[in-house]
């Protein structure tokens, strides 16, 4: 594993994290980013209640964000189905901006990217879902064209009160 992606492997925070980013690497060849059907559910099994894969189109103005496929603790966490949504459309508030730059760098760098901040989410437990840190992780996935079309990611949620102290919040990229 070269140097970068170990610095990028250990800050992420969950085992479950490393071992999907690992799953990734080892579908990465040189110069080559991992593509869809280069990826089984067998492979992540267990991850998959909290896996959501978002497709990117590209329109005159921008990437456009659709989730393709979110899993089903994601489903019971927000207390709603965002499999079909898109990253506009989802109830973020403040924070979409953050999230639409994320998806944005990952397409233009073409590299994971992770990162823990408190929840936003405006739905009908808003107020519960505040109280929760979520720490992500985000992985290209590209065509057979070698574009960037889906983004892999991982989602774990935490109660902020369990977080240490000192943790800084915020965004690691490979």
């Amino acid at each position: 594993m070269g140097e970068r992606a170990k610095d990028f492997k250990q800050q992420l925070a969950y085992e479950e994290q490393r071992s999907l980013y690992d799953y990734w690497r080892s579908k990465c060849r040189p110069g080559v980013l991992p593509t869809r059907t280069d990826l089984h559910p067998r492979g992540m099994i267990k991850l998959l209640p909290f896996i959501t894969l978002t497709d990117v189109t590209h329109s005159d103005e921008r990437p456009v964000f659709r989730v393709r496929l979110a899993g089903t603790g994601l489903r019971t966490i927000l207390d709603t189905e965002i499999t079909g949504q898109t990253l506009d459309s989802l109830p973020l508030g403040h924070t979409l901006s953050h999230w639409t730059s994320v998806h944005q760098q990952i397409v233009t760098e073409r590299k994971p990217l992770c990162g823990v901040m408190p929840l936003v989410w405006q739905g009908k437990d808003a107020h519960y879902l505040s109280s929760l840190a979520h720490f992500w992780l985000k992985l290209p996935l590209e065509n057979e064209k070698g574009a960037i079309s889906t983004i892999l990611a991982y989602d774990i949620f935490t109660p902020l009160a369990d977080l240490s102290p000192g943790l800084k919040l915020g965004v690691a990229s490979n």
